[in-house]
């Protein structure tokens, strides 16, 4: 399995979030990567690690990602509405693709942090997938 799928799985997670009216209506855009100078409240999809689990000819890899929001409000109650509708679509969604599936997606630490200037504040909320190879049968 090319490592593509990587780029892929990124695309498609920004495809699914970007298509729900819900949390349009709560940011202004979605970034794949850090944006100098962007419009909050925005998302950022970061990809952190691929971990190859494959055995006996299996390829499966466990993906860790975060969906980070970045907003200029300190009231955390829009952040909390979005960090709930982000989950909910993820939980319900199909992301299968070509020559992959996803087996399924989790999540795990959610956490809040104030930048320095005490201006933005940021949502990270990190979740793992794993990711198997299709077979043909």
């Amino acid at each position: 399995m090319s490592l593509n799928f990587l780029h892929d799985f990124q695309l498609k997670l920004y495809n699914v979030l970007n298509s729900e009216q819900e949390i349009k209506q709560l940011i202004d855009k979605i970034y794949l990567s850090v944006v100098q100078d962007a419009k909050y409240p925005f998302l950022l999809i970061n990809i952190i690690r691929a971990s190859n689990l494959s055995k006996f000819g299996h390829e499966i890899y466990e993906i860790g990602f975060e969906i980070c929001v970045f907003v200029r409000d300190k009231n955390q109650e829009n952040l909390t509405i979005l960090a709930s509708l982000i989950n909910k679509k993820l939980n319900s969604i199909n992301l299968n693709a070509v020559g992959y599936i996803i087996a399924g997606i989790r999540s795990g630490i959610i956490n809040f942090e104030r930048s320095q200037d005490l201006l933005t504040t940021k949502l990270i909320m990190n979740y793992q997938a794993l990711i198997k190879q299709e077979f043909d049968l």
